[in-house]
């Protein structure tokens, strides 16, 4: 454990004594055999790249507890059905964080969604498959320069995907090409804020996904699908 937390310790204080706790705790279980590094760092969280005990690569992702919005997070919880009567406490607040995602990632996983497969989670810490090579992750649909044809692929990709997920009555409520990993095709990353069909702003955040994917495809010369709006938001109602 001490050499675990010289390690990393300087990461922005997203490693405090409770969090070492429960990736050791995952550890135990068998879920994370050795964490390798860090992947990406942002404000409410940092991904970290891990092996498990069979040597296969998997994704740490770390919700930072004392480094985060946790009302504005909080306000987000409550207005979930699944999640109404959590507590406005920090840590309360950042755990159900957590599970909120794996919840949301395992519905969509289990719909065929192309997404990291959850693997387990402990108080502040999700265990997820990894989409990249070696501990290097997928590049960022944003970060690619795509041929024509392999946009126009891509996009076809995308709305697919985005169906699956439409169909599993979950919306993911933050979708961009900065949440699309690119790996042989693409993967939605970053379920905390997805919602269930059940969310009164459901269509509302169904409408904002799809404007920022079909923003991104046109800006590159991509002719998008008009009638796609009209057709996800049938299957809300």
């Amino acid at each position: 454990m001490k050499d675990f937390w010289e390690k990393f310790k300087i990461e922005r204080k997203v490693f405090d004594r409770k969090t070492l706790l429960a990736i050791f705790r995952l550890m135990n279980k068998g879920y994370v055999k050795t964490v390798e590094s860090l992947v990406k760092e942002g404000k409410e969280s940092c991904v970290l790249s891990a092996k498990d005990k069979k040597g296969n690569w998997v994704a740490l992702k770390v919700y930072r507890v004392e480094h985060c919005d946790f009302k504005s997070m909080w306000k987000y919880l409550i207005s979930d059905p699944r999640f109404f009567a959590v507590r406005k406490d920090r840590r309360s607040v950042v755990y159900n964080w957590c599970k909120r995602e794996f919840k949301n990632l395992k519905i969509a996983f289990n719909s065929g969604v192309w997404c990291p497969e959850p693997i387990a989670f402990f108080e502040n810490v999700l265990v997820m498959s990894f989409i990249g090579e070696e501990g290097k992750p997928a590049p960022r649909l944003i970060d690619l320069v795509l041929s024509e044809e392999d946009a126009k692929i891509v996009y076809e990709e995308v709305i697919e995907n985005l169906k699956k997920l439409i169909k599993a009555k979950l919306i993911h409520s933050d979708l961009s090409p900065y949440n699309i990993l690119l790996k042989e095709r693409p993967y939605f990353i970053d379920f905390s804020q997805a919602v269930t069909f059940s969310h009164p702003l459901a269509k509302d955040f169904l409408e904002r996904d799809l404007k920022n994917i079909n923003s991104y495809f046109q800006r590159i010369g991509i002719d998008i699908k008009e009638d796609i709006l009209g057709d996800l938001n049938e299957r809300i109602r």
